[in-house]
């Protein structure tokens, strides 16, 4: 039965795919060129707009059309913006903040580079933060000349708070038994189901993250507004702030309307009668417009991008969300081709991943170490978060840059499972094991582990953890001892990372690539061309390979398994209904709003 359920979902996909690559074909046909940039043009987006890392590269979520714009397009173009002699301003509309602490200074970095090019730059925000936090999204504002809210709007700058929540107490009552072991005490997620407190490790790693994240907030606001930092410290302990009260402490500059805003954005850009009247014009659409081409000698950089969760094998995108997961296989693939690039000269690997798979990282670690052995330098811009496995594929670069709120470190190791037999014979399910080999029931749900079990766990531990540690001394040139001091699985700021030698310089894609053109032995300003690795397909391509038959098979699976993925995998009933407990943020991820952490009970 289930194999003709299985073949008529699979006919129904197929049809459904073809009807899309049929209207996608279509308006393709039709759709307009290119716009081009007037001859005067003042540029405006959206920053409550979604941005992403990485485009996705599924099949289905390439015919599905447009994707959310990444942070190194829109960095890429506003820097560009800033050196086109058409541009002469940027107007901006934000209220709640979608990205994290890495990207947002990312941005605010960007827009501080567009402004001292002599161009101005005005943001508008109905509410910062209306019933909520508006702590990031007026962060990235602040760099902008000027911030206006909507009168009746508030300014929710009322701090940064992480509330620590475990389970262990709520396991017990079900008759779960959570079994975790890990290195060391600041390795948070495992007390997440064992503890039914915070630990002391946990609520000091929590405070120390938030303080230094806190304090770079009031550093960065004081210094754009140019205000006293214990000004905007007693702002932050009156707040949330009323519009008028937002005047009065210098951090919104006018209450109007952001029909308004830009009525003013135009009569500034327009400040002769000469030449063309100013037009308006979506900064995603300058975007797209071909760069600039730098001259066909200049050396080529590799751009790789690692993004989501590491797990084995292929990355995978959900189509509609855009959630992706980071592929070890398919990072060490566009490592490997633009390895045989002879044009490459250097790769730039960016990372924003809050770790995984141990192995999975280890595949992408040796990848970055084979391109140095070819002779291509490689430096590690990191995004919001590298954590964990995310910064054991960093750990053998010639350079790691991360923004200073990024979440980094967590040199750490965890392992272990749920017990849900107690659940399972409170509920009545009956269950017979039958196996060979002293461990084979080692991962088992139904049993808690066995005294050969423990003793395996201990010595996984251990070795992941040396390997991890050892790799840090060899990689960033440091004392063992001192990496076993600073790791511990204890999560840093950037700007903390850069203290103890975990990083080597903080900002964004620009300064790791300042710092990739040093390393490959070329002047601060040599012009280099940058090159995306795996290349983005357009939508054109993915209609022309669905008619070659090339998708189709990938696009049917993603199909079925997004129907039938609760069917098909074959989880656990027990465990699909307690993740919505069982999934609670470890502390790190309280603080950026990652992803829960996974109950797959092994990691880095």
């Amino acid at each position: 039965m289930m194999r003709i359920i299985v073949r008529i979902f699979a006919v129904v996909g197929f049809l459904v795919v073809l009807l899309f690559g049929g209207m996608v074909a279509a308006l393709w046909a039709f759709a307009p060129g290119a716009p081009e940039v007037p001859e005067r043009v003042v540029l405006e987006f959206d920053f409550e707009t979604p941005l992403l890392e990485k485009t996705p590269e599924d099949p289905l979520a390439g015919l599905l059309g447009g994707h959310n714009p990444t942070v190194r397009e829109l960095v890429a173009a506003i820097d560009r913006a800033a050196k086109d002699d058409r541009v002469k301003g940027l107007v901006g509309r934000i209220g709640d903040s979608t990205v994290g602490w890495g990207a947002t200074q990312e941005l605010r970095d960007a827009v501080g580079r567009f402004r001292q090019s002599g161009k101005f730059a005005l943001i508008h925000s109905e509410s910062f933060g209306e019933a909520g936090s508006g702590m990031l999204s007026y962060y990235l504002a602040s760099a902008f000349d000027e911030v206006w809210m909507q009168p009746v709007g508030t300014l929710g700058v009322n701090g940064i708070a992480a509330e620590l929540q475990v389970y262990g107490g709520t396991l017990e009552k079900i008759y779960v038994q959570p079994e975790f072991a890990k290195r060391h005490e600041y390795k948070t997620a495992a007390e997440t189901f064992m503890e039914r407190e915070p630990t002391q490790a946990n609520q000091e790693m929590t405070a120390s993250l938030i303080g230094d994240l806190f304090d770079q907030w009031v550093a960065g606001v004081a210094s754009s507004r140019n205000l006293d930092a214990e000004g905007v410290r007693a702002a932050v302990d009156r707040a949330p702030l009323l519009d008028r009260e937002a005047l009065e402490f210098k951090l919104i500059d006018r209450l109007a309307y952001y029909d308004e805003l830009t009525q003013t954005a135009m009569d500034r850009a327009f400040t002769s009668g000469d030449g063309p009247a100013p037009e308006e014009m979506d900064l995603l659409d300058y975007a797209g417009i071909a760069d600039p081409t730098p001259p066909s000698d200049a050396p080529a950089v590799a751009v790789i991008i690692g993004s989501g969760p590491i797990y084995r094998g292929e990355g995978n995108v959900d189509p509609l969300s855009g959630e992706q997961s980071f592929g070890p296989a398919s990072i060490a693939e566009a490592f490997d081709k633009a390895v045989e690039n002879e044009s490459v000269r250097g790769i730039l690997f960016r990372v924003d991943s809050p770790g995984g798979s141990p192995v999975g990282s280890e595949v992408v670690r040796r990848a970055v170490q084979r391109a140095r052995e070819a002779g291509k330098p490689v430096v590690i811009s990191m995004g919001d978060v590298a954590g964990s496995g995310g910064y054991w594929v960093a750990m053998d670069a010639d350079r790691i840059v991360a923004q200073p709120g990024t979440l980094t470190g967590s040199i750490g190791v965890l392992y272990g499972k749920l017990v849900t037999s107690g659940l399972q014979e409170w509920a009545g399910v009956g269950t017979a094991r039958i196996e060979v080999g002293a461990n084979a029931g080692m991962w088992s749900s139904n049993s808690s582990f066995s005294e050969s079990e423990q003793e395996r766990l201990n010595v996984m531990l251990d070795d992941i953890y040396a390997r991890f540690t050892a790799g840090v001394a060899n990689g960033r040139k440091l004392p063992l001892e001192k990496v076993q001091e600073i790791a511990r699985g204890r999560v840093y700021t950037g700007r903390q990372a850069q203290e103890i030698g975990l990083v080597d310089a903080l900002g964004g894609y620009d300064v790791a690539l300042a710092q990739l053109r040093e390393v490959m032995g070329l002047a601060p300003d040599a012009p280099v061309r940058t090159l995306l690795f795996p290349e983005s397909k357009s939508q054109f391509a993915y209609v022309m390979d669905l008619i070659s038959g090339d998708v189709r098979a990938d696009i049917a699976a993603g199909l079925l398994s997004r129907s039938f993925g609760d069917v098909l995998v074959g989880a656990r009933p027990v465990m699909k209904t307690l993740a919505p407990w069982l999934a609670a943020p470890s502390p790190e991820e309280t603080i950026v709003m990652m992803r829960p952490v996974s109950i797959t009970g092994q990691g880095l």
